[in-house]
């Protein structure tokens, strides 16, 4: 159930992408995605909630179930409308910073966050319970939100501008979905809700660095290539988190299990054995039918050459959700060096960039092959690192 809802979360959420790509010239396809790279990095606050909460409440093996997700609920009403403000504060330096020309464009990630946030608490609740009918159910709200307000804004307006209300409207269906859902939640304390602001902080963290370097790629691609080979990345960049998501169901349902049983090595190597598998199909599917992926990511017109080095981003995709899995692991362990570890990586890859494309050394379709390229290392070498110091922290409590 989960992963049928995930899959129709995620086909309908890349529908949209792919019909922007089609809608849209390269260079406002480009700054569409920068700003939905904006709202994935922004939406380490919802993650966090549903990875803290659903960590809280399959762990708690007696009564009170109901005033623990009464609590997630409150905290997610509380990180909604702090991020809201937040993201309203920061938007002129968005708007210098990503060279966007709609004021509105960036002003509506505040509302879109806001409302990602509040089902970020819902979905905490949902599969901390293991109430996987609703759970899909969520997901399933999430892709035809998106996809159906988003697709309709640019058939009446082909704009970044359009693009960012379809968006913004489709991100409240899904809390929605989640009041109804769970209408009725109650008797949380304040301590609780304390509790599972604290535990979110933490959670939130990891995930802000994963997010951060998992989309750094398109924000460097953006500010240091010309429109052009900027938007020929943006294209690449669907095949790559196609194949990063793909995955995403393994995580969500194995989560749980890792939280109430931090010591199961055995079962964080099968996920991840589960996860790389997918990610070697993705690889192989990029190699042997470039034109099918170069249709789909943006049309063989718009860009002819993609199809050449589809496959990198396809590696870098798939090695990223190696990567989100292990960050997961993390979280489900409590292990809080994770964040620095995944920092010191964004680092490393932005000073690379900066000196081989930001320098000139690579230009052209040949600085997009080796950022891809740097991305699927980077991202290989963090999950390796991670991977071997939850292994020696579980030996350790052993």
């Amino acid at each position: 159930m989960v992963a049928v809802g995930m899959a129709v979360m995620n086909v309908a959420a890349y529908g949209f992408t792919l019909f922007a790509v089609h809608r849209l010239v390269p260079e406002q396809f480009s700054a569409v995605v920068a700003l939905l790279g904006l709202l994935l990095i922004g939406n380490v606050v919802p993650l966090g909630l549903q990875a803290s909460g659903a960590r809280r409440i399959a762990t708690h093996t007696g009564a009170g179930r109901e005033a623990l997700a009464d609590s997630l609920l409150r905290a997610g009403r509380r990180s909604a409308l702090g991020l809201t403000v937040v993201c309203l504060l920061a938007s002129p330096l968005l708007i210098w910073l990503l060279h966007i020309d709609s004021v509105l464009a960036v002003i509506l990630l505040a509302p879109t966050l806001g409302g990602l946030t509040l089902m970020g608490s819902q979905l905490g609740v949902l599969q901390g319970s293991e109430r996987w009918t609703e759970l899909a159910a969520m997901y399933t709200a999430v892709g035809v939100g998106r996809f159906a307000f988003g697709a309709g804004a640019l058939v009446i307006h082909p704009s970044v501008t359009a693009a960012m209300i379809g968006v913004a409207v489709g991100a409240a269906v899904p809390p929605l979905v989640g009041s109804f859902l769970l209408r009725g939640s109650r008797g949380g304390t304040p301590e609780q809700v304390k509790e599972v602001l604290r535990e979110t902080i933490h959670g939130t963290h990891a995930l802000l660095a994963f997010f951060a370097i998992a989309n750094a790629d398109a924000l460097l691609a953006r500010g240091l290539m010309d429109g052009q080979h900027s938007g020929y990345y943006a294209a690449g960049v669907i095949v790559a988190k196609a194949c990063l998501f793909l995955p995403q169901f393994v995580i969500v349902i194995v989560f749980p299990s890792l939280a109430s049983s931090p010591g199961d090595t055995l079962r964080l190597r099968r996920a991840i054995q589960a996860v790389a598998a997918l990610g070697v199909c993705c690889v192989l599917g990029a190699l042997l039918l470039p034109d099918l992926v170069v249709t789909v990511a943006g049309g063989k017109d718009k860009y002819p050459v993609l199809g050449d080095f589809a496959w990198i981003f396809a590696l870098a995709g798939s090695a990223y959700a190696v990567l989100q899995l292990v960050v997961y692991a993390a979280i489900a362990q409590q292990e809080k060096r994770a964040a620095l570890v995944i920092w010191i990586g964004l680092a490393v890859l932005a000073v690379a960039a900066l000196i081989v494309i930001g320098t000139d050394l690579a230009t052209g379709f040949t600085a997009i092959k080796v950022l891809a390229a740097m991305t699927a290392v980077c991202a290989i070498a963090l999950s390796a690192v991670l991977a071997t110091g939850l292994h020696r922290q579980t030996a350790d409590k052993a």
